[in-house]
């Protein structure tokens, strides 16, 4: 099944949502993730132990905007780069986040390697939502 990951902020704009940088690997691996971590108490811990909570916002459909977590796009972005430095240094908390996504990777490149372009895109897309203006952003998907 494919996903679709996109910015989403109150009042974003049709056209601002076809602008949102894409994924280096596709949608698909990442949203996975964005799902089957939800069930994963380790994995939550594990991000929580990383300082990383922001990366846990998510918007899907039928969500209304009052049901969502807000963070601010450096927020996200520093949640993003905190997991990215926990694998590049192979911790522990990093292998329990790993051991998940790889359930819905693509599996094109090793599963490390993989889950580090997702996050450097997940940077990519808060640094261009904040030059558009947002001030609270999650990631909206979708399946």
């Amino acid at each position: 099944m494919g996903a679709t990951v996109i910015a989403y902020w109150p009042g974003i704009t049709e056209e601002q949502t076809d602008s949102c940088p894409d994924f280096y690997n596709d949608h698909k691996a990442f949203g996975n993730w964005m799902a089957n971590r939800e069930d994963n108490p380790a994995v939550l811990n594990a991000i929580r132990r990383l300082s990383a909570e922001a990366i846990l916002s998510f918007k899907t459909d039928g969500w209304d905007d009052d049901d969502v977590t807000w963070v601010s796009p450096a927020q996200l972005r520093d949640a993003a780069n905190n997991i990215r430095e926990a694998v590049q240094a192979g911790l522990p908390e990093a292998q329990v986040i790993l051991e998940n996504y790889e359930l819905g990777a693509n599996r094109v490149d090793p599963i490390a390697d993989e889950f580090i372009h997702d996050l450097d895109d997940v940077i990519n897309i808060t640094n261009w939502a904040e030059g558009e203006g947002a001030t609270k952003i999650t990631l909206e998907v979708n399946w």
